[in-house]
């Protein structure tokens, strides 16, 4: 094994056109790719996907991703260990789980400097960079205020400029003070590795803009440079980049990333493209940007023997993503759509369920009327469904379980018929297969 934590094996037998299945080891871990990487945010979910492993012995599910916010009740402690108060300087005596030959990437998840979906949980989390937990608790008291003052009628600053003025502050301040950015890094490093993290993810922002653009590019080349001072075992540091979904259409900006993955010395990228749903009717111009995107990833893992791509967060696109150019694909078990909940009160215990025909989500009361319509028998082959055919109706512990360790054998499914495609150089198969389901807005995002 050579002192690089990652290497990238291709075979000529298993490339078509703009597709390829590759071998990708990390931190002598191999993956083989595409494969699937469920986003887990509990320890009930880490459970499930241990269980599905062990039983399954799946190929192209070798991979995790956790979040920082998510990382102490999933990954590190139990719920009945009590965290302390702060981590990053403290030896703990419990350590992570080992995950085996099972990849664990933990995602800083920095977005949520911008988005306040998740600033209550990480104002209450050691699980933290400092400078994080203090920014948050910082703007959740500013927001209190504006709020405050406009019940009273009261002139106030829109929550919307504050939000884009703190959070283009907080990395300005970043940017330029080095004591302020080294801190940054080495909370962040600190806390993934005592998570176990198998590939250091660096904290960069939100791009929502030219400025943050370079701020990002900054953090990853100075990440890259700071890691290894921090690991014994040198691990690899990835480049990251999270987009807001309406960068797609801003050109300037997507041609800099792309000349930047080109460009950069790291084996591989992270992208998060945060909140995006290409079957939207509205999204033309994105979808074709992202298309571009797509064939433009590809042609760089084709003409560098050292570059893997992986999609975070990847939604409705995580087939045709594990089609063309990434690696690797992730996904909550809800398609990521838990975070955009506003009213948290009306939501049903029973979690949505993955139809693998349609390739989108069913709530419970759809997911009832198709077995209705089909005579009682769930129309799905994977072993979960055919070895549980009585759907529990009544009990959401166990529906929810069997529902997301369903999800995982249909995304391992779908990564298999995308290897045996690829190695039959069957490149239409992946517009076909979208083309009969409910994401043909879809189809022309795959480059052929």
């Amino acid at each position: 094994m050579s002192s690089s934590r990652i290497e990238i094996t291709h075979h000529p037998e298993r490339k078509c056109k703009f597709s390829e299945s590759m071998d990708l080891t990390i931190n002598n871990k191999k993956l083989v790719t595409p494969t699937f990487s469920p986003r887990l945010k509990s320890e009930s979910e880490l459970k499930i996907y241990s269980t599905v492993r062990s039983l399954y012995d799946p190929q192209y599910l070798s991979a995790q991703v956790v979040r920082l916010l998510d990382a102490g009740r999933t990954v590190y402690y139990p719920k009945k260990h009590k965290v302390p108060l702060n981590i990053v300087d403290q030896t703990l005596s419990t350590p992570p789980p080992q995950s085996g030959e099972n990849v664990l990437l933990i995602d800083p998840a920095l977005e949520y400097l911008y988005y306040t979906a998740n600033m209550g949980r990480i104002a209450n989390t050691p699980f933290v960079p400092r400078a994080v937990n203090t920014y948050v608790k910082n703007y959740m008291a500013k927001e209190k205020k504006i709020v405050e003052a406009k019940k009273k009628g009261e002139e106030a600053l829109s929550t919307q400029l504050l939000r884009d003025a703190e959070h283009t502050n907080f990395w300005s301040c970043v940017d330029k003070d080095t004591n302020m950015r080294t801190k940054l890094m080495r909370d962040t490093f600190t806390l993934e590795l005592k998570c176990g993290a198998d590939v250091l993810v660096p904290p960069v922002p939100l791009i929502t803009n030219a400025h943050l653009l370079n701020i990002a590019i900054m953090m990853n080349e100075k990440s890259r440079a700071f890691a290894p001072a921090l690991d014994d075992e040198k691990r690899d540091c990835a480049d990251y980049f999270i987009i807001k979904s309406q960068i797609l259409k801003n050109e300037h900006i997507m041609s800099t990333i792309k000349e930047y993955v080109a460009d950069t010395e790291t084996s591989i990228t992270l992208f998060k493209f945060k909140n995006l749903n290409l079957c939207d009717e509205t999204l033309a111009l994105e979808r074709a940007a992202f298309k571009s995107f797509l064939m433009e990833l590809a042609l760089v893992t084709q003409h560098s023997e050292k570059k893997a791509f992986g999609l975070l967060e990847a939604g409705n696109q995580t087939f045709p993503a594990a089609f063309s150019s990434f690696a690797i694909v992730s996904t909550g078990f809800n398609l990521d759509r838990e975070d955009r909940r506003k009213d948290q009160k009306d939501i049903s215990p029973f979690t949505n369920r993955y139809d693998p025909t349609n390739m989108t989500m069913q709530n419970k009361e759809t997911f009832l009327t198709v077995l209705e319509n089909n005579e009682n028998t769930i129309p799905c082959d994977c072993s979960i469904c055919t070895t549980n055919p009585d759907t529990p109706r009544n009990d959401f512990i166990e529906y929810n379980r069997l529902a997301k360790e369903h999800y995982l054998l249909c995304r391992e499914k779908e990564m298999k018929e995308i290897v045996e495609a690829i190695e039959k150089q069957e490149s239409q198969m992946g517009f076909d297969k979208i083309m009969r389901s409910s994401l043909k807005n879809l189809a022309d995002i795959i480059p052929r």
